[in-house]
């Protein structure tokens, strides 16, 4: 898709990198909340089972541990996919956009989420490249042809639009 097709996405100011890892931040506390709440009640259920007396080859916070990777991706894929953000990019007051200006598909948020670990398994240079990049998108954006903008400033107009049909137009 050529720079002009896709420059309606632009029309705000895209998020940039400490705008970005505060949400992140918000979204570890929120995914550490939801797996503690988890393991508690996973290790309620294996004591309430051994206090009477049935005894499981393999325990609920045996099968719990295992799911952790599962509840992680759901949680950002489902937020990504239905609502454009998770709470910690709410709380930041930006969303996700694919080229259409909506949210990503389920698709395209099960790519992002990949490659959230490709991002960082690289020595976190995924996410540096956020700090470089002309349109602040780190790889797993790239990938999964997503932006991350302010929710406040998507209008046509915006300092980013503005550049990006600059570039386009030349």
């Amino acid at each position: 898709m050529s720079r002009k097709a896709r420059s309606h996405v632009l029309e705000g100011r895209t998020a940039g990198f400490i705008t970005r890892m505060l949400a992140f931040l918000v979204d570890l506390a929120v995914v550490g909340g939801i797996l503690a709440m988890g393991g508690l009640l996973a290790a309620l259920f294996d004591t309430m089972l051994k206090e009477l007396g049935i005894v499981l080859r393999i325990g609920a916070s045996t099968v719990y541990v295992y799911l952790i990777p599962f509840i992680i991706g759901s949680y950002f894929v489902v937020m990504w996919s239905l609502v454009g953000r998770t709470i910690g990019k709410w709380f930041m007051g930006v969303r996700i956009v694919g080229v259409d200006g909506r949210p990503p598909t389920i698709g395209r948020s099960i790519v992002r989420f990949l490659g959230y670990g490709l991002s960082a398994i690289a020595l976190w240079m995924g996410y540096i490249w956020i700090i470089v990049d002309d349109e602040r998108r780190g790889w797993h954006d790239h990938l999964a042809k997503t932006w991350v903008v302010y929710e406040y400033e998507r209008r046509k107009g915006g300092e980013v639009h503005r550049s990006f049909v600059e570039r386009a137009e030349s």
